[in-house]
């Protein structure tokens, strides 16, 4: 087959994923959306899904003897196998030829919690720890750089995330291209990309990503419950995130748009100062309702935010858009090596 066959074959693709991307998008809110506690509490349907988790186009699951397996996507690293290769879509690349994700000398898994292009878990020293695409500081590794697409990076090589002297986490939540984490304190952190806000921090700037930023710097999310209520669990979207409280109180910010903060409005909250603690208003529920589970929809006919008619359809933040960019790009790239080895 001739180079210029190939780099047709190549082009080709990426537009069609470009568009199989782009309808995605309309259907689905975040690609992440997953919402883990250690404890499994029964009042929250982490009491399940802290055991398996799914990304964009990756899953990972959590075994019964505390390993970690994921298969899918690998462009960026996050089935933290060591490579870039994509496994289970292949005969004999699953099962016990599919190898556990290596975390550390003796450590095991409590929960799992998967983002667009990444992956994070609570390990069972309550530690955390991120693999996969690392720009915007997703990872909480201080850098951008990739980690999990070498075997170097992985195992012992692949350090924890800093929370803070003497913070462990208890639950964890990853959206499109961030992380949040409920510690030991009942206080919340998160860092990663933050173009709409959506680490709370009254500000767009990503966290993260370059040294630090993470441990005591890393600002806690201020908000505002009352006094003696806590923060009992998060839930991220793509470029928003929620927390329920102690009282079953839930507010969320970050992008406003197609409602998904139950504001009332479009408008995005938490990249501003001045929009969170008490601020930032508690979603109303109804009349005497309080919240006993919490999670980000992925699937529009599930979610009372996302429109499937008229302009709101395909409404799209700016990081929303460039969270689908990345994505094409690191396609771009998969195709590009098939392309050079085939070559050559």
């Amino acid at each position: 087959m001739s180079a210029r066959r190939h780099t047709i074959i190549a082009l080709t693709t990426i537009i069609a994923l470009t568009g199989m991307f782009s309808v995605r998008r309309v259907v689905a809110d975040s690609s992440g959306a997953s919402m883990t506690r250690a404890d499994g509490s029964s009042t929250q349907i982490s009491a399940l899904t802290r055991w398996l988790a799914t990304g964009e186009q990756h899953t990972c699951v959590v075994l019964d003897d505390g390993t970690l397996k994921c298969f899918g996507s690998n462009s960026a690293g996050q089935i933290g196998s060591g490579g870039t290769l994509t496994l289970g879509d292949g005969a004999g690349e699953m099962g016990d030829a599919l190898a556990a994700v290596r975390l550390g000398t003796g450590r095991t898994v409590r929960a799992v919690s998967a983002g667009a292009l990444h992956t994070c878990v609570l390990l069972d020293d309550a530690s955390v720890k991120c693999f996969g695409e690392g720009s915007k500081g997703r990872l909480g590794s201080g850098a951008e750089d990739d980690l999990g697409r070498s075997s170097a990076t992985m195992g012992n090589a692949l350090l924890p995330v800093d929370l803070g002297a003497g913070r462990t986490a208890v639950s964890l939540a990853t959206g499109g291209a961030h992380t949040c984490a409920v510690l030991d304190d009942a206080s919340v952190k998160c860092w990663g990309d933050n173009g709409d806000g959506q680490l709370g921090l009254g500000d767009t700037a990503a966290r993260g990503d370059a040294p630090g930023e993470m441990g005591d710097a890393l600002a806690i999310v201020d908000l505002g419950w009352p006094s003696g209520v806590t923060t009992r669990s998060l839930a991220a979207g793509d470029v928003h995130t929620c927390a329920m409280s102690s009282a079953g109180s839930v507010k969320c910010w970050g992008s406003g748009a197609n409602g998904r903060l139950g504001s009332g409005d479009e408008v995005s909250r938490g990249d501003e100062p001045g929009e969170m603690g008490a601020s930032l208003a508690v979603v109303s529920l109804g009349t005497g309702r309080h919240a006993v589970a919490l999670t980000a929809c992925t699937v529009v006919e599930q979610c009372a935010g996302v429109r499937t008619s008229g302009t709101h359809r395909h409404r799209r933040s700016a990081t929303a858009e460039r969270h689908r960019n990345e994505r094409v790009a690191h396609l771009a790239r998969v195709v590009a090596n098939v392309v050079n080895s085939a070559v050559t």
